[in-house]
């Protein structure tokens, strides 16, 4: 931290220096411009967003230990906001990572091969931040969850296994989405006209965002996980009973709606009542729970199924009551975790 004197210039402008270190860092020079955003008793400086440099990462494969590093690698930088990455081919053996490469587009939204020769492939990302805002992206993820949620209830209850393998494939589309947010809230954290494209009105919030973010991609790994071994159990055991699922999947889809209903209209009244309603919900599942640990004569694989099932379902209890928090914490304005 540092402290600058203020100076009156022509008798009615005042002026403060800039930190020379900051300077050199951002690369300014005389007759460039700044923004400066008031906040509260704060002022914001920083670079203009629309003049800064196109952010550029190249990449030798190399360099790399493997294909599956490089698809880690690749997201890394997508994520903190380059917007173009070169991946020079400089291995004879490179077919598997341009595989990766390819593979790694059906992850990541707004990225096209821009160039793709045998010496080098170029990822350019192109992001429109006001077609693509933050709390929208946020309720696409949720429609969505809520959707697998429901079909989910309804392969229970009917043994429909084909709608159990088509919510799994829905889950492809929240990863895609995650990571389209983190790399929103990347770039909101630093710049503060960022933020406001994206339907951000203060910057502290985007720490609340990346939480609720990561609770939406984690309920769809559940999600999933729940159809997948479901579908495991009807494999072995047509005839099972699951109505005691349903019931808690139908509770779970309430607890969710209202959680994120929450959070989307800073509501903390309708956000604790959430967390009465969880216990309750949690009371049923470890009702579920023990009736399946002591029944007896019961197929262990099955059982164990089941069990796998029951823990997920759990999860995604906790992850709303998380989402709900979160919507307390907004609605006061502050993040005091």
């Amino acid at each position: 931290m540092e402290a600058r004197k203020i100076y009156v210039s022509g008798g009615s402008t005042y002026v403060i220096s800039l930190p020379k270190k900051w300077v050199k860092k951002t690369n300014l020079k005389a007759g460039d411009s700044l923004v400066v955003t008031e906040q509260g008793s704060s002022l914001l400086i920083e670079t203009s967003v629309i003049e800064k440099e196109s952010r550029v990462k190249e990449i030798k494969i190399s360099q790399v230990t493997s294909s599956e590093a490089l698809e880690r690698i690749i997201i890394a930088y997508y994520l903190v906001g380059y917007d173009t990455i070169k991946i020079k081919l400089d291995r004879k053996d490179h077919l598997a990572y341009r595989d990766s490469i390819r593979k790694i587009l059906d992850y990541l939204i707004g990225v096209e091969i821009v160039e793709d020769t045998n010496e080098a492939m170029t990822l350019e990302i192109m992001v429109d931040y006001k077609r693509m805002m933050t709390m929208q992206v946020l309720q696409r993820m949720f429609s969505i969850n809520r959707s697998m949620l429901l079909d989910l209830g309804k392969s229970l209850k009917t043994n429909d296994t084909g709608l159990a393998k088509d919510v799994i494939v829905r889950e492809r589309e929240i990863d895609r989405l995650y990571f389209l947010v983190v790399r929103q809230l990347k770039s909101a954290v630093e710049y503060q006209q960022i933020a406001e494209k994206l339907g951000i009105e203060n910057q502290r919030d985007c720490l609340g965002y990346r939480i609720v973010v990561k609770a939406l991609e984690r309920i769809a790994d559940h999600i999933e996980n729940i159809a997948k071994s479901y579908i495991h159990l009807i494999g072995i055991n047509k005839d099972v009973q699951l109505e005691d699922f349903v019931k808690l999947n139908s509770s779970i889809v309430l607890i969710f709606e209202k959680s994120v209903d929450a959070l989307f209209t800073r509501n903390h009244v309708l956000a604790e009542k959430i967390f009465q309603e969880l216990k309750e919900i949690n009371e049923f599942h470890s009702a579920i729970s023990n009736e399946l640990l002591q029944s007896k004569g019961k197929n262990i694989e099955s059982a164990i199924l089941q069990k796998t099932m029951l823990d997920s379902f759990g999860r995604l209890g906790s992850y709303s009551g998380d989402i709900a928090e979160i919507a307390i914490n907004m609605s006061a304005g502050s993040f005091d975790f």
